[in-house]
């Protein structure tokens, strides 16, 4: 089901953190791991981030065509400009790694496309989530879903590196 779902997404339209459009259907022909977090959660998305951070740079470094995205959780609070200032933070080379947010129905039909659940928090942003890394393939098929942890971005290379053909088909 979340992979017919997934298909359906792949049209919605997103904005990155140079301010471009894309559609999750622009990036096949590359593998693309996917992220969600929210901007202002103190908890689980700050690690996630850095994991990400890591592996894209790992990533880079040994020339793998593979491209990061990290989508909002929280629309509402996470305009381009927050997603920008993210994306900074990270130092997230957009050629490898997208920051993205988009209007509050797009973003949250891409949430439900991926089973991806998130409620508010006692602060009123959407903190309280499921962290899952999702590995696409080069059609934009889920080939393997990963639960998010500190130690998330050294075993997301080697799943890399384990099923790159995989990834690459």
């Amino acid at each position: 089901m979340i992979l017919a779902a997934v298909a359906l997404a792949s049209s919605i339209h997103l904005v990155d953190q140079s301010g471009r459009h894309f559609t999750l259907a622009s990036l096949r022909g590359e593998p693309v791991v996917v992220t969600f977090v929210a901007a202002h959660c103190t908890d689980a998305c700050p690690l996630i981030d850095a994991q990400v951070a890591r592996a894209s740079r790992e990533a880079a470094r040994e020339r793998l065509r593979i491209r990061f995205l990290t989508i909002t959780l929280d629309p509402e609070h996470d305009p381009p400009s927050v997603m920008r200032a993210l994306a900074k933070t990270f130092d997230a080379d957009e050629h490898h790694w997208l920051v993205a947010t988009g209007s509050v129905p797009a973003v949250h039909r891409i949430m439900r496309a991926f089973g991806v659940v998130a409620q508010r928090g006692r602060r009123g942003y959407a903190d309280v989530h499921t962290t899952f890394v999702y590995l696409l393939d080069r059609d934009g098929a889920i080939r393997k879903i990963l639960l998010a942890s500190a130690g998330s971005g050294q075993y997301l290379m080697t799943e890399i590196r384990q099923d790159w053909s995989i990834l690459q088909q």
